[in-house]
C-alpha cells in the first residue's frame, strides 16, 4: 500500500511539473500527452500488478515485474539510441555552421 501511494503522489508531482513546462512552452501537446500517459499506466500497474502477470504470460516470462523490467530495459536503450543519433546530427549541424561562420568571416577579413 506504502509504495502503491509513492508511486502516485510521484506520478502527480510529475505531472504538475510537465503541466508547467506546457504552458511555458518547453514541451509539446504530443510529449505533454506521452507523459500523461506513461504516468497513467504506471499507476494503473501499481495499483493492479495483475495486469504485469497478464502480459508476462503473453510475453513468455515467469513474472509481471520481470516483464516490466525486461520492457523498461529495452525502451532505455532504444531512448539512448535515439538520443545518440540526435546528438550526432547536432554536432554535424554545429561543424557546418562554425565552418560558414569561419568562412564568412574569413572573407570579410580580405
Amino acid at each position: 500500500m506504502l509504495i502503491q501511494s509513492l508511486i502516485t503522489l510521484l506520478a502527480l508531482a510529475v505531472l504538475v511539473g510537465v503541466a508547467r513546462r506546457f504552458k511555458a512552452g518547453a514541451i509539446s501537446r504530443a510529449g505533454l500527452l506521452f507523459w500523461v500517459v506513461f504516468w497513467a499506466i504506471a499507476v494503473l500497474l501499481v495499483w493492479n500488478p495483475n495486469i504485469t502477470n497478464l502480459a508476462a504470460n503473453f510475453l513468455g516470462v515467469g513474472r509481471g515485474a520481470d516483464a516490466v523490467f525486461y520492457v523498461a530495459i529495452a525502451a532505455l536503450f532504444y531512448t539512448i539510441f535515439r538520443l545518440y543519433g540526435k546528438l550526432e546530427n547536432l554536432e554535424h549541424q554545429l561543424s557546418e555552421l562554425a565552418k560558414k561562420i569561419a568562412l564568412k568571416d574569413f572573407r570579410e577579413d580580405k
